[in-house]
């Protein structure tokens, strides 16, 4: 399915109002507009749990020797983790979430084992919001994932990129920095570039980039992206459609006495209703289970005998 950009959608919205001229609907009000219709579709995608379909993503947690709380991903969705693995020599270990009654005692315990690749186990705390939501490993890891920085000549839409040293990245590393997008992972390291997974979505000359190794990897439901630059993708791209026409009423309902608005706001009404009815056509109704075969008691009589 194709992307529209921000700047694509913004075009549209003005051009259908004759608005490119004008300059009453700020460039500020004009992005508002946008994320309070991405924000209804995030909401219904949340109430029918079809998260996954749309939001899951992963990053990695990297783990310092002694420190015990690490930060969740900034653009987590109500703390909501999927699921957390340990991956060494081969072998994936799940980081279990501490729950029930005795969870408390629980992590005592596992503080005094001490660490080892299949024991650790994790609970989400927020001491203060300031500081943010934390998740805390028990026990306290005794190790340190491998993290690299160096600097990069990025170029806008190509995933190619020239850097200061290929010392110490590997592939499937993930790589952070401006103009890279979230999740993004080495594919390839060459003698003097790398190859990334995703394009770069902005050109830069001796970039800041850090690589992390995926040691403990973090399953996790994103936040709907929200634009800040006309390059900017919109998320759910099939309900564009919906997004502008939101748009569109929202800028009409600024000029007072616009009798305009009555229409498009009926053709809004529309298209939200086909949003909400593509949603949950998307909910699983259990029809892709097998019937189980019961022709065996089909041939047996009440009393149990074969006839």
């Amino acid at each position: 399915m194709s992307y529209k950009t921000y700047g694509e959608l913004r075009d549209f919205v003005r051009k259908k109002l004759d608005l490119q001229e004008e300059s009453f609907i700020t460039p500020e009000e004009m992005v508002l507009y946008c994320e309070e219709a991405i924000r209804f579709c995030e909401a219904e995608i949340h109430k029918l749990n079809i998260e996954d379909l749309y939001f899951e993503s992963q990053a990695p947690i990297a783990f310092v020797a002694g420190r015990s709380d690490y930060n969740l991903p900034t653009n987590i969705y109500a703390h909501k983790i999927t699921r957390m693995v340990y991956i060494a020599n081969g072998s994936v270990y799940q980081i279990s979430r501490l729950r029930g009654r005795l969870r408390y005692e629980d992590s005592q315990v596992l503080q005094t084992q001490g660490s080892t690749s299949s024991s650790w186990s994790y609970m989400i705390l927020n001491h203060d919001p300031r500081a943010g939501t934390k998740i805390r490993i028990f026990p306290t890891p005794n190790e340190t994932s491998r993290i690299t920085s160096l600097t990069g000549t990025l170029i806008a839409g190509s995933g190619t990129v020239t850097v200061s040293s290929v010392a110490g990245l590997a592939i499937g590393d993930f790589i952070t920095g401006t103009g890279i997008a979230d999740g993004t992972r080495i594919e390839l390291v060459g003698l003097t570039t790398i190859k990334l997974s995703t394009e770069a979505l902005a050109a830069g000359v001796g970039a800041a980039l850090t690589a992390t190794e995926p040691r403990v990897l973090l399953w996790f439901i994103r936040s709907a992206k929200i634009p800040a630059v006309t390059a900017d993708l919109i998320d759910m791209p099939e309900f564009w459609n919906f997004v502008a026409q939101h748009m569109i009423v929202e800028c009409l309902k600024k000029e007072i006495g616009n009798q305009r608005v009555v229409d498009e706001k009926e053709k809004l009404l529309q298209l939200r209703e086909q949003v909400v009815s593509t949603l949950a056509n998307m909910v699983p109704d259990q029809d892709d289970l097998i019937e189980q075969d019961a022709g065996i008691y089909e041939d047996m009589d009440i009393s149990g005998g074969i006839f």
